[in-house]
């Protein structure tokens, strides 16, 4: 069996220096997989770890400046323009030659350098598209109107801060994430905080900040699923080199100034020396082994260009073997190309965007979890890769 998946690509372009045109359209055909992208074996197929897999550029859908990331909420997608210092509310259309972006709305970002946006709904039910900036330190609130495109910012909350490196001088604001419970987190990986917001009669206030060692530098955050069902996140920590993971501890009053959420393990990814780590891909298992919520986590390294494989199994996120361990257990595996900035799970592939060799490579997560490569394709500086639902 095989099937096709459209995937939204875009980068830093000239306004960075690099090789982005916009937002791409790109086709995945993966082929040889019963069950589509979820994994399994076809008819015939002996080798679950060797399907045939294929990227194929379709063409550009926009040219918007620099989208170093993207986000989709239903039938909106919403980009990130961080060399113009902008956000970018775009409709998608699927159309019978494939899917179609067209610009709703464009507005500026008030503090310098966005890096991610994320949309959350606050108390009063109205949904706001929320922007990381990395240089101006600040979380920016946009609203989003009923055409879903966005209103001027209506709130700015700066970071304060600084950690002891040279590029920690002061706060750098990196991703926002929303919680089920309605609560807002963002990374400041300047001043080596997670901070922790709630909605207030549709405003978004600062109620705390869980603060991490010094040096530290958290990046990226993701949600984990649970065998308990409360929320638990992973957070890439770019200059610790260490995946954290938060989740609630109300009865700790050790936590009490970051609004009962606490450090509850971290794990070493064993950077070498330089190496820094970005973003995190989670693929859950194939099959019933080890529980619905059990699955694979997937972390790049920067520097020596490395993705590095933790096993999450409902409750504790670990290591499979010692960070000098030889073989993709140990050490990893190659990201296929230079900085890899974006892994994006689909299915039971993983796609690293390498951002300075110009290139996406593709990965087939083999039953025991192993990342194999199975495809590359050159591609303009890409950071940022969102996969679209299958089509009807």
């Amino acid at each position: 069996m095989s099937e096709d998946i459209d995937v939204l690509v875009g980068g830093f372009g000239a306004l960075q220096g690099s090789h982005s045109p916009g937002i791409e359209r790109y086709i995945l055909h993966a082929g040889g997989l019963a069950g589509g992208l979820a994994g399994g074996l076809a008819d015939g197929d002996t080798d679950a770890s060797t399907p045939t897999v294929r990227l194929e550029r379709a063409g550009l859908l926009s040219d918007l400046p620099s989208p170093s990331w993207m986000e989709r909420d239903g039938g909106m997608v919403y980009a990130v323009l961080e060399n113009s210092d902008e956000l970018a509310a775009l409709r998608l259309e699927r159309t019978a030659d494939g899917p179609r972006l067209d610009l709703v709305s464009r507005v500026p970002v008030p503090s310098a350098g966005p890096t991610h946006v994320t949309v959350a709904v606050d108390d009063r039910g109205a949904k706001h598209a929320i922007a990381a900036c990395y240089v101006g330190g600040a979380i920016c609130v946009f609203p989003i109107g009923g055409d879903g495109g966005l209103g001027p910012a209506g709130q700015v909350l700066y970071g304060e801060g600084h950690g002891p490196l040279p590029a920690q001088e002061g706060p750098h604001a990196h991703w926002a994430l929303a919680l089920p419970d309605g609560r807002v987190l963002s990374t400041d990986l300047g001043a080596d905080r997670i901070h922790v917001h709630r909605w207030r009669d549709g405003m978004l206030v600062r109620t705390g900040s869980v603060e991490l060692a010094p040096g530290t530098g958290p990046r990226d955050m993701h949600p984990l699923p649970s065998r308990d069902g409360a929320w638990r996140v992973a957070v890439v920590d770019e200059w610790g080199d260490t995946v954290t993971l938060l989740g609630p501890r109300e009865d700790d009053p050790a936590t009490a100034a970051a609004d009962g959420i606490a450090v509850l393990r971290t794990v070493d990814l064993g950077g070498d020396d330089g190496d820094q780590a970005a973003s995190l891909a989670f693929v859950p298992d194939s099959d019933d082994a080890g529980g619905p919520c059990a699955g694979m986590a997937y972390v790049g390294l920067r520097g020596s260009e490395r993705i590095v494989a933790l096993r999450w199994d409902g409750a504790r996120l670990h290591r499979l073997a010692d960070p000098d361990a030889p073989g993709w257990r140990g050490r990893g595996v190659s990201s296929g190309g230079s900085r890899p900035r974006h892994l994006r799970a689909i299915g039971r592939f993983v796609v690293a965007a390498n951002e300075v060799s110009d290139d996406l490579t593709v990965f087939h997560i083999a039953p025991d979890g192993e990342p194999v490569p199975r495809a590359t394709l050159p591609v303009g500086s890409p950071t940022t890769v969102l996969p679209l639902p299958a089509r009807s």
